[in-house]
């Protein structure tokens, strides 16, 4: 989660920030900072009218296909 959004200070925006502004607190896990990714949006198959999981704009969906792409392949040398 941004810090400076966090703030009120990202001058980045949702779309060029490298990490999460969630719309609503409820998402974010204040003991780690993060929030849990809507696995169905990325997806694409959330249907919930209120989701109560964070929903990444298209930047960050890419940065997460990566990492679970990586963590497969890693798991697949083991």
């Amino acid at each position: 989660v941004c810090r400076e959004f966090q703030r009120g200070n990202c001058t980045r925006g949702e779309n060029d920030c490298r990490y999460a502004h969630p719309m609503e607190a409820a998402m974010v896990d204040g003991s780690e900072n993060s929030v849990i990714v809507c696995m169905d949006y990325i997806k694409g198959r959330c249907t919930r009218d209120k989701c109560k999981y964070f929903h990444p704009p298209a930047h960050l969906q890419a940065r997460i296909k990566a990492a679970q792409h990586q963590a497969s392949q890693n798991a697949a040398a083991m």
